[in-house]
């Protein structure tokens, strides 16, 4: 594919400013996913969101299409099925379009999609690549889903995305004669976890250590029950899963990241998925402020409200500048090693600022519109919901606590943690 231009325009010595072009690539797979979500998934989505039975607002057939245009496996090869467009800005640019048609089916495409590069092509041995990837790429429902946090701890969330060393985990993996693996524990508030058909699942072994798993969605022993979400309803289903003697053959403990990558993980494409949101919020509040009559004029020629507009776009603009920066910044790190990036903690500014950015514009919509904002039924009240959630699932206060470690140059102390007695 096409590269992302960046001159290199010296201004004082260390500073660079970065000129982003897309490449013809680039733009058509954006226009693609914009074309898919404002006619395929925005019209269904509000009629989705109101469905009371969570099984049955599961978009299977936008899944399914959305698929088969690759937005499940674009950031693979060519030669292992996919579009061999890895870089994160690629990713992000998808993911706010998605999102600009609906959030939590975006989230089922996005987080798939990422994992998959990480999974499959960098950290999967031959042998589990062999075995995994052709059901990936030939099943156009196969989503995937991590294994994290745990009931009744703060694991996954306080620490993000490290792991304490003297982290006490509720689920265990039990090594047998044969070289298989059992499976006991809890997990939950997994995105996507309900339906996922491959879970990579941490779980500690008995020399303390902890390791990812690679679990079936099949896998006897395992149950799953849905969460049910007051926001971002529709197709992202949250799902607790219980771990009961579930036996894993040999080979299936997931490698860790190769040393020395920076391109690996989720963060820009959560950020730009909460950016899509936005957005939506964003657009539908301009179309309404320049058809609602008041005083016989457009409301958006008053002032208050054509400044809350500004603010609202202000916002949208300041968010997807740092989230296109925290991507390329993970596509080229060594513009931080050579000093022409100030090594900053982009990825979790752009993650924190995004999800306090769209809350607030969801609410200036919601303001806006007054009482036919909070109808049930119309996009900014399901907007307001979506944001809330979104704003929680972006790590707001771990972010902010990475991004004050690294300006100051300090590591919190924590306390031994564990998952339980």
């Amino acid at each position: 594919m096409g590269v992302l231009t960046f001159p290199e325009i010296p201004l004082i010595e260390g500073e660079i400013v970065f000129d982003i072009r897309l490449s013809q690539e680039q733009r058509e797979f954006r226009d693609l996913a914009r074309k898919f979500a404002q006619e395929e998934i925005k019209p269904k989505a509000m009629q989705l969101d109101l469905v009371t039975e969570w099984e049955k607002r599961v978009p299977w057939d936008l899944l399914k299409q959305g698929s088969q245009l690759g937005f499940r496996t674009f950031v693979l090869q060519e030669e292992n099925g996919g579009s061999g467009m890895s870089d994160h800005i690629t990713s992000c640019l998808v993911a706010e379009e998605l999102a600009a048609g609906e959030l939590g089916t975006a989230y089922y495409f996005m987080l798939t999609a990422r994992r998959a590069r990480d999974w499959f092509e960098l950290r999967m041995t031959p042998e589990q690549r062999a075995y995994f990837l052709p059901k990936f790429v030939n099943d156009d429902l196969y989503f995937t889903t991590v294994a994290i946090h745990e009931p009744e701890t703060d694991f996954g969330f306080d620490f993000f995305t490290e792991t304490p060393p003297t982290i006490k985990l509720r689920t265990q993996a039990t090594p047998q004669p044969d070289g298989s693996w059992i499976i006991n524990g809890t997990k939950a508030y997994q995105t996507v976890g309900y339906l996922a058909k491959l879970i990579v699942l941490r779980a500690q072994i008995p020399d303390g250590t902890v390791q990812s798993f690679l679990v079936e969605g099949d896998a006897p022993g395992l149950s799953r029950r849905p969460m049910s979400k007051f926001g971002r309803r529709v197709g992202d289903n949250a799902a607790e899963m219980v771990f009961d003697n579930v036996r894993l053959p040999p080979g299936r403990i997931l490698p860790p990241a190769p040393k020395g990558r920076a391109d690996m993980g989720t963060h820009p494409t959560i950020a730009a998925l909460t950016l899509g949101l936005g957005r939506a919020a964003y657009e539908e509040t301009l179309r309404y402020t320049q058809e609602r009559i008041s005083g016989g004029k457009p409301i958006i020629q008053h002032q208050a409200v054509g400044i809350a507009i500004a603010d609202m776009a202000m916002n949208l603009q300041a968010a997807r500048r740092l989230i296109w920066t925290a991507a390329w910044v993970k596509d080229h790190p060594e513009a931080i090693e050579d000093g022409s990036v100030e090594a900053l903690p982009y990825e979790h500014m752009a993650i924190a600022f995004t999800g306090t950015a769209v809350q607030r514009i969801t609410e200036q919509a919601l303001e806006l519109f007054g009482g036919a904002g909070v109808i049930q039924g119309m996009p900014i009240e399901k907007y307001v919901r979506d944001a809330h959630v979104q704003k929680h699932v972006s790590f707001p206060y771990p972010s902010r606590f990475k991004i004050t470690e690294s300006l100051v140059g300090y590591k919190r102390k924590v306390p031994p943690f564990h998952g339980g007695d």
